[in-house]
C-alpha cells in the first residue's frame, strides 16, 4: 500500500451506535432516530431535521443504491445491503486525525470522537469499496440527472472521470496514482458488520 495512504478514520459520538447508520433501520423507526440526532446535535443534524428529513434521506437512500447496485453489478457480491462509513485523506497523522475532529464541532457536533484504523491491521478486504470524495460529492451528476434535489446542484461543481463510480478497495493505489496530484480524498465503505466489530478496537479519542 502506498505509504501516502496509512489510515481510515471514522467519526462518531456515541459508541453505542459506532456502527450504526440510519438506513439501517426499520422505516418506522426513520423519525424518532432522526429527531434523535437532531436533538444531540450530531454531525450536520439539520440534515435529520423535520423539514430537511425527507430530501436528504431520498438523496441518501439513491446513493446507497448506486453504490451497491453498481459495484454488485461489476465486481460481485458484498456482504452486507448498507455500508458503514469512513474516510481516507492521504498523509493522515494521529495529530490531523484530532484536528479534523475538532472541526466537526464547528458545524455544532457535540464531543466528537475518532476511530482510526491502520489498513495494514485489516485482515479481509473483500467487502470494502471506495468512492473519489464523499459519495453524494462523487454521485452527485448521477443524483441531479435522476432527480433527485441536491441543495448544492447550483454550485458548478467539477465532475471527475471517475465520479458516478464505485471502486473495490483493492484499486486505490491505481486510482490514487491517477488523482494524487489533486490532493483528492476518498470515501471507504465497509459493507462487512463482522470485520467492523474486530476494527472497533482502533478508538483514538475525543477531538
Amino acid at each position: 500500500m502506498d505509504k501516502e495512504l496509512k489510515y481510515l478514520v471514522h467519526f462518531f459520538t456515541d459508541k453505542e451506535h459506532l456502527f450504526k447508520t440510519v438506513t439501517m433501520a426499520d422505516f418506522s423507526r426513520i423519525d424518532e432516530i432522526s429527531n434523535n440526532i437532531a436533538s444531540q446535535k450530531g454531525w450536520y443534524w439539520i440534515r435529520y431535521s423535520q423539514s430537511d428529513r425527507h430530501a436528504y434521506l431520498e438523496r441518501r437512500r439513491f446513493v446507497e443504491r448506486e453504490l451497491y447496485e453498481g459495484y454488485t453489478q461489476q465486481y460481485g457480491r458484498l456482504k452486507e445491503k448498507v455500508p458503514v462509513y469512513f474516510y481516507l485523506y492521504p498523509n493522515l497523522t494521529r495529530q490531523r486525525a484530532l484536528e479534523k475532529g475538532r472541526l466537526r464541532t464547528k458545524h455544532g457536533e457535540t464531543a466528537p470522537q475518532i476511530l482510526m484504523v491502520e489498513i495494514r491491521d485489516i485482515d479481509d478486504m473483500q467487502n470494502i469499496t471506495f468512492t473519489l470524495n464523499d459519495s453524494f460529492t462523487a454521485f452527485w451528476k448521477k443524483a441531479i440527472e435522476s432527480g433527485i434535489k441536491c441543495r448544492e446542484e447550483e454550485n458548478g461543481r467539477v465532475v471527475l472521470q471517475d465520479h458516478n463510480k464505485v471502486f473495490p478497495f483493492s484499486m486505490l493505489e491505481q486510482i490514487h496514482q491517477k488523482y494524487k496530484a489533486q490532493e483528492i480524498s476518498y470515501e471507504v465503505q465497509v459493507w462487512d458488520y463482522e470485520l467492523l466489530e474486530r476494527l472497533s478496537y482502533c478508538i483514538l479519542g475525543e477531538a
